[in-house]
């Protein structure tokens, strides 16, 4: 049993996851809410304090954490000034951030709910507050602590150096936020549709989206947009009876929902228009599996079932025509769940570019070893067919950093033990390997389960959790290092 945490701050949760008339109707502003017991209130701005205030109440929970000893994951990553850097000065080659809780059982005091890159800044949302690191020093740049008892969500991205966050009680994810990530400060406060889990100790949380000035926001079969800008909600989108929403996801384009309607023959892929919340279009799929995932929502790419050791794909264009492809089975883990937080939109291991679609194998045990490692495969969207599968690579997983026209851009994660990771490029025509840069060997499992950034020759990583990870925030400048 884990010991209670802080006066103050969030405990553990638990202890020891063609067009056609369709169902589906998009509210508007001024429409009838589907929330009659609890209406959506207009944004707030936050409160302000004076000066004097906030220093006092600062310095008061630095004595609270101080005397209770057990410091929390805003105490280990966000008190201090810096990160501990590998070589001083305003340009350090290397600089990390110690992760609350690693090395524990404790997976969820680190859990990052999102994690966002500017040009000057990385930043880490975790539970209790958002944490921005200087990029040249790794020093704080910024943070905010958690506007209610914790942060239980945020957007995956950013739209114009905007985002938003969801916090709450312990029991609760009812408020959303937005930052400016500028200036590092909230700008708007509203309140969202939550429901208390049913389960003991555990955590309901919305599933948050990000396309362009708008956040998007679902909670069982209720989606709404909010505006980046000021947090007004534009859209609500609601379900008829016997209609669930399966899976969404969004890009800047539109925002594709899996909808299942058993009962009424109305099973499909539906689309929206992102800044209305109006339907575009719905297309027929026929039947779906309890884990079938929009995978990508522009192009629209849909895993429709997993049978052994199979995985089953359709692929959407624009006008609703269909491309079927089968492959052996695929890593759909997602890399960023918790036991007892459940809701959140699903990091997986894949990327889109074009008419690219990359994979990964079904983790395998390395031989002789204490890690798993992985293939990438790829594959033609407008085919369906498998155009190669990763060679060149180490025994160790892959992390997926973006896709472009070059092909795709990934770390090897290593083994701190006894392999270190590498930046790598898997050729777009043959999936050859290409040694872009090694980092050090400590840094071995941190990017397992994490986001990746790469930026001229500067990799970042920001884990989802502790479970391979010591570090909330890795910095390496591959060209000085």
């Amino acid at each position: 049993m884990q010991p209670p945490p802080p006066h103050g701050t969030p405990p553990v949760p638990g202890q020891p996851q063609q067009p056609q008339s369709q169902p589906y109707h998009a509210a508007h502003p001024g429409d009838a809410q589907p929330y009659a017991t609890q209406p959506p209130q207009p944004p707030q701005a936050p409160p302000r304090r004076s000066k004097g205030l906030t220093a006092l109440l600062i310095a008061g929970a630095v004595v609270v954490l101080l005397a209770v000893g057990t410091g929390t994951a805003w105490f280990v990553a966000g008190m201090g000034d810096t990160g501990t850097s590998a070589s001083g000065g305003g340009g350090s080659a290397e600089w990390t951030v110690p992760l609350a809780n690693a090395d524990t059982m404790d997976f969820t005091s680190g859990l990052a709910y999102g994690s966002w890159l500017t040009d000057k800044v990385v930043i880490r949302v975790q539970r209790d507050g958002v944490l921005a690191y200087d990029l040249a020093s790794g020093k704080r740049a910024w943070g905010i602590p958690a506007p209610g008892q914790q942060v239980c969500g945020a957007t995956p991205d950013l739209s114009g150096g905007k985002a938003a966050i969801a916090y709450g009680s312990t029991h609760l994810c009812d408020h959303l936020a937005g930052i400016d990530t500028a200036t590092g400060k909230l700008t708007w406060k509203t309140k969202i549709p939550a429901e208390k889990s049913r389960l003991a100790n555990s955590l309901d949380v919305p599933r948050i989206m990000t396309t362009k000035d708008i956040a998007i926001v679902q909670l069982n079969d209720v989606m709404s947009g909010y505006r980046l800008s000021d947090g007004r909600k534009q859209w609500t989108i609601s379900l008829d009876d016997g209609c669930h929403l399966k899976d969404t996801n969004a890009a800047p384009t539109q925002v594709v929902a899996l909808v299942d309607c058993a009962f009424t023959k109305g099973t499909g892929v539906a689309t929206f228009d992102p800044a209305t919340g109006r339907r575009v279009a719905r297309f027929p799929i026929g039947e779906i599996s309890l884990m079938s995932t929009v995978l990508s929502a522009d192009p629209i790419v849909v895993q429709r079932e997993e049978s052994g050791d199979k995985s089953h794909f359709t692929v959407f264009d624009k006008s609703g025509k269909t491309a079927e492809f089968t492959s052996g089975k695929v890593d759909m883990l997602a890399m960023n769940t918790v036991a007892f937080i459940r809701g959140m939109f699903e990091q997986h291991r894949y990327a889109v570019h074009g008419d690219r679609l990359y994979l990964a194998t079904f983790p395998e045990n390395v031989k002789g070893k204490l890690r798993s490692g992985n293939k990438a495969l790829a594959f033609d969207l407008k085919t369906g067919k498998q155009l190669w599968e990763s060679s060149g690579t180490k025994d160790t997983m892959l992390t997926y950093v973006r896709a472009d026209d070059q092909g795709l851009l990934a770390l090897e994660t290593g083994d701190r033990r006894d392999l270190p990771p590498r930046l790598v490029r898997l050729n777009a025509a043959t999936g050859k390997a290409e040694e872009i840069a090694t980092l050090p060997q400590q840094y071995g499992t941190e990017a397992e389960h994490a986001r990746v950034f790469e930026r001229n020759g500067v990799v970042i990583i920001v884990p989802w959790t502790s479970v391979t990870s010591k570090y909330a925030v890795t910095y390496v400048n591959t060209k000085e290092n």
